[in-house]
């Protein structure tokens, strides 16, 4: 992950741009660098590449189990273990990946609010309201939703027909449903908050001008 933005300088500091121009030209650039970090197609990448490996190592971890459901023996024992220990190489240093993301999303947000609050540019921020982008993300998250319901909802199907399911395919395919439905669902948060920011930042109005603001 590259170094994020450094944030701007306090308002009360004397301002390190020459005019107004410079300011705005900066912003710009600085909005550009985040934006692409929270919405960007490379971030869209991301999400689905931490899916994939999530599932991958997932579904080793489950062919282990699944061995030592099948027969206690020499051989289906070292098997389950060498799978489960792949697996969960791949797991560990993916959950390392999300954690670091959600970290670094954090900081994101607050650079924005901060690079945003310093100028108004409604004509000039226009350019991140980027429609196919926004759909992107909106269409992925959607469907890591739908497909993680889906897989739950074959595991609900053989419950209600009564049949014994084991329980290493239990905790298999609960893992490999739920883990989408939340990569969706964060996307479609970091959607949404990408589409709240943009309406605050291409208002013409600021709230606090209004009637009724903090500035009448």
């Amino acid at each position: 992950m590259s170094e994020l933005p450094s944030p701007p300088p306090d308002p009360d500091d004397i301002s390190p741009w020459p005019d107004r121009v410079a300011l705005l030209d900066e912003r710009r650039r600085v909005l550009e660098r985040l934006v692409g970090k929270s919405v960007g197609p490379a971030r869209l990448l991301g999400l689905l590449l931490v899916v994939a490996a999530f599932e991958a190592g997932w579904a080793l971890v489950g062919v282990g189990l699944r061995a030592v459901d099948d027969t206690l023996d020499g051989f289906n024992l070292v098997f389950a273990a060498f799978v489960g220990l792949v697996g969960v190489a791949i797991l560990v240093p993916t959950l390392a990946v999300v954690a670091a993301e959600a970290r670094e999303d954090r900081a994101v947000r607050g650079l924005l609010r901060s690079w945003t609050a310093l100028d108004r540019d409604p004509r000039g921020d226009a350019r991140f309201g980027r429609g196919w982008l926004n759909a992107g993300w909106l269409l992925v998250s959607l469907g890591c939703v739908a497909a993680g319901l889906l897989v739950c909802g074959t595991l609900s199907g053989a419950v209600e027909e009564g049949h014994r399911t084991p329980y290493s395919t239990l905790v298999y395919v609960l893992g490999a449903g739920i883990v989408p439905i939340i990569a969706g669902l964060a996307g479609l948060v970091n959607t949404v908050a990408h589409l709240r920011w943009l309406a605050r930042t291409l208002d013409p109005v600021p709230a606090a001008r209004r009637p009724g603001g903090a500035h009448r």
